[in-house]
């Protein structure tokens, strides 16, 4: 009998972990030939983040949270703060909601945009792929080199802000 206890506990114990992962999500800027120096922060209000696997997205993370992202380097900058519970898979791209965007240094504070924008950070070569009891990060490289004009503090005429971004796994 106490066998039989003993093998339904494990058995519970291994279903309700079975099909879980876990992640980190976060941004960053970096570019492959990022110049030396430091040009400032993006500063960003996060209120979504949905991740798709099929064209369907999935929401894992609402809230509201002010983040600066330095510019043109990879420092990992958290979104979640801690590791979240997804279901395992191939996940292609992620969606972020925000509703504030602008450009800080020193004491330069500058509005880019202050209406919520959605944009969308894919992910190369098929996917991402996390198995079942995977734990890792990823980020989202909001690439401002594309869309951000630092001389003139503004976003590129004819570009979106975020134009580009990258979805990877943050080593």
């Amino acid at each position: 009998m106490k066998k039989d206890l003993a093998l339904i506990a494990t058995l519970i114990i291994i279903i309700g972990c079975a099909g879980r992962a876990r992640v980190e999500i976060g941004l960053n800027d970096e570019t492959i030939l990022a110049p030396s120096g430091t040009f400032g922060d993006i500063g960003i209000r996060i209120l979504k983040i949905e991740l798709s696997a099929d064209d369907t997205y999935n929401t894992i993370w609402e809230g509201s949270k002010l983040l600066t992202v330095p510019i043109q380097e990879h420092t990992f900058v958290s979104i979640t703060d801690i590791y979240i519970d997804i279901s395992p898979g191939t996940y292609k791209s992620a969606k972020v909601t925000i509703d504030s965007l602008w450009y800080v240094q020193q004491n330069i504070n500058k509005m880019l945009s202050n209406t919520d924008l959605t944009f969308i950070a894919n992910a190369s070569f098929g996917g991402i792929v996390i198995e079942d009891g995977d734990e890792t990060k990823w980020v989202i490289n909001i690439m401002s080199p594309n869309w951000f004009e630092l001389d003139s503090l503004r976003i590129k005429p004819g570009h979106n802000p975020f134009e580009g971004a990258a979805l990877k796994v943050y080593y």
